[in-house]
């Protein structure tokens, strides 16, 4: 019998089953090696004056905090927003027992951020997107 392969695009109830059947099974792969697989996502917000200026996706897992998506409204940047988002995501992290953190960015968008932070570059991808940059970096907790 033939392996049929379904495309589940979007948001909803269908992603986020495939999404969790993923993590399920991923997890359960990882027991017999002594890995503890405890993948929890969260969101932050940052607002000002009961306005949204900031947010940040992550996940922690495996004892790492993973920063997916940090974001700063244009009229807030280099007011001290997406530190703070940061920051309290570390400290997320480190109320889960986390001993890093892990991120990626682009160079069209905050390279020279992060290092200030304690973060260095552990790697890049050239052309990702095409005449651009991808860079990565992890900090210890």
């Amino acid at each position: 019998m033939a392996v049929e392969v379904e495309l589940v695009e979007g948001h909803g109830d269908r992603l986020e089953a495939v999404r969790r059947q993923a993590i399920d099974w991923l997890g359960e792969h990882a027991a017999p090696h002594g890995v503890v697989w405890n993948y929890q996502e969260f969101a932050l917000r940052a607002q000002r004056d009961g306005k949204l200026v900031g947010t940040l996706v992550g996940s922690t897992n495996l004892q790492w905090l993973h920063v997916s998506l940090l974001a700063v409204s244009p009229t807030e940047r280099r007011g001290g927003v997406g530190g703070a988002l940061l920051a309290r995501a570390e400290e997320i992290a480190r109320g889960r027992d986390c001993i890093g953190a892990w991120l990626d960015t682009y160079d069209f968008q905050a390279p020279d951020f992060y290092p200030r932070f304690g973060y260095t570059e552990f790697g890049r991808i050239e052309d990702m997107p095409p005449g651009h940059r991808r860079y990565f970096f992890s900090k210890r907790l």
